[in-house]
């Protein structure tokens, strides 16, 4: 484990705390959130404050792996912090569309799906730590026409849903990697004043302030915007090709295709984008 964690579980309140707000030692009277053992705080001056597991006067068998605790502490003070309210910062969102060498010039082949946003909680409904399809999600946010799945995914905890289930649910999907989160958390500042805070305030200078380790997995409006894109490559190539008999061009210059969506065979041009007589898209159109 690369730290020590940085949030325990009060055992009286079931409150999740930072290192800093609890008594030293045994007296932070905090638990593990991964095993569930004692914790004794450590405030000291050659390292960053943290919890570590109490294990004296514990016997063997109940001293378990606890290789996560790190990412468990974080993906718990999560869940308190978006209860107790915040702004969330969310990641902007691209795609790319194969666009032919003749277009490169005038069609960008780059799909601009989502900015950059903040969500607020104070202003959209949203559940923490719910079931999704039979799947333990960390938010769900709803916005009526869609929702939004936050997942929170390390090493052991992968992200459970396709693309396809996540179309036909009209549900957009975010994954916080704290894997990579754990790399830069007490190496890079999230605070406005550009130091090192809390474990708490760094945790919330994220979420609030930084798109890092956040990546969108799926959004509702991708599969259209990049239809649509894709229609005026189409267009375009059916524009850029002349309207001439295949029976006027030389032989050499004609290939004969396949689409692979519908299996319709053609002739169509050497070198050039095909499109499919009755898919009317170029992309699933091969050279045979």
């Amino acid at each position: 484990m690369l730290f020590g964690i940085p949030f325990g579980r009060d055992k009286n309140t079931g409150e999740w705390k930072d290192v800093a707000e609890v008594s030293r030692g045994l007296d932070c009277n905090c638990i593990c959130p991964s095993c569930r053992l004692p914790l004794s705080a450590r405030h000291g001056n050659e390292r960053e404050w943290h919890f570590a597991h109490h294990t004296r006067n514990v016997s063997k068998e109940d001293i378990v792996d606890c290789e996560f605790s790190f990412q468990v502490s974080l993906r718990m003070m999560i869940h308190q912090l978006v209860i107790e309210g915040l702004i969330l910062k969310v990641p902007g969102y691209n795609q790319r569309v194969t666009v032919p060498r003749e277009l490169n010039n005038s069609i960008e082949s780059v799909v601009k799906i989502t900015d950059e946003r903040f969500i607020s909680t104070r202003e959209v409904n949203y559940s923490v730590d719910s079931i999704f399809l039979g799947q333990q999600v960390d938010v769900i946010f709803n916005f009526g026409t869609a929702s939004l799945i936050v997942y929170l995914a390390y090493r052991g905890r992968d992200f459970p849903f396709s693309k396809r289930l996540l179309k036909n649910a009209k549900v957009g999907a975010l994954i916080f990697d704290l894997e990579k989160l754990t790399q830069i958390f007490y190496s890079k500042p999230f605070t406005e004043d550009d130091h090192l805070g809390t474990a708490r305030t760094q945790l919330l200078g994220w979420l609030k302030s930084s798109t890092e380790a956040k990546s969108w997995y799926y959004h509702p409006r991708e599969d259209k915007l990049i239809d649509d894109r894709n229609s005026i490559i189409d267009e375009a190539l059916r524009n850029k090709k002349p309207a001439t008999n295949h029976s006027t061009i030389p032989a050499h210059k004609l290939s004969k295709c396949k689409c692979l969506g519908c299996g319709q065979t053609f002739t169509g041009y050497k070198n050039m984008a095909n499109s499919c007589p009755n898919c009317k898209t170029h992309l699933y159109v091969s050279n045979l």
